[in-house]
């Protein structure tokens, strides 16, 4: 019933956009053997259908690495939406690092400082990348054009100016928008 109804008169009709269309991923039934397995793409070319496994494993030098942790979510489930349970079952068992080590799908700003506030984890991975128009079109400033020192808690710009935490503006503030 999700790729067809029945009009007024009995008959199947295809979904369109003009009557609802098609539910979206993560309510799209995609598997007759699983209706809960959902279709998920990462980049451009991962796509698959079925669920997302999420291994937490110790990373030591001196001795055997032990996955800590297995989880099972919705394909659709961003990897930074699963950090937060992944952290608490850790917690619950008494197994939760101080520094964890993550892909780029698990930092968002958002969930770093959650981790470090509610569990005091040092969450270290690459961060999202820069999705503006003037990032793709390769004007202006990105990320990596600015310094930023987090023991001072400043930033410096390209044209070698700092800002920081309590530090005043360096050119006055706009005037108040009226609506």
């Amino acid at each position: 019933m999700q790729n067809y109804y029945r009009d007024a008169a009995g008959r199947l009709r295809w979904r369109t956009d003009d009557d609802g269309g098609l539910p979206p991923s993560s309510r799209a039934i995609v598997s007759a053997y699983d209706p809960t397995a959902r279709y998920a793409r990462r980049g451009q070319t991962t796509r698959w259908t079925g669920f997302l496994a999420h291994l937490t494993e110790t990373c030591s030098p001196d001795g055997a690495n032990v996955i800590t942790d297995v989880a099972t979510t919705a394909a659709t489930t961003s990897d930074a939406q699963a950090l937060p349970n992944i952290h608490t079952r850790l917690k619950r068992r008494g197994l939760l690092p101080a520094e964890h080590l993550v892909d780029g799908g698990y930092t968002s700003l958002v969930h770093l400082e959650q981790a470090a506030r509610e569990h005091q984890v040092t969450v270290t991975g690459p961060l999202p990348g820069n999705p503006t128009r003037q990032h793709r079109r390769n004007e202006g400033f990105g990320r990596d054009d600015f310094h930023i020192d987090f023991d001072r808690q400043q930033v410096t710009c390209p044209k070698d100016r700092s800002a920081g935490a309590g530090m005043a503006p360096t050119r006055p503030p706009r005037p108040p928008r009226h609506h």
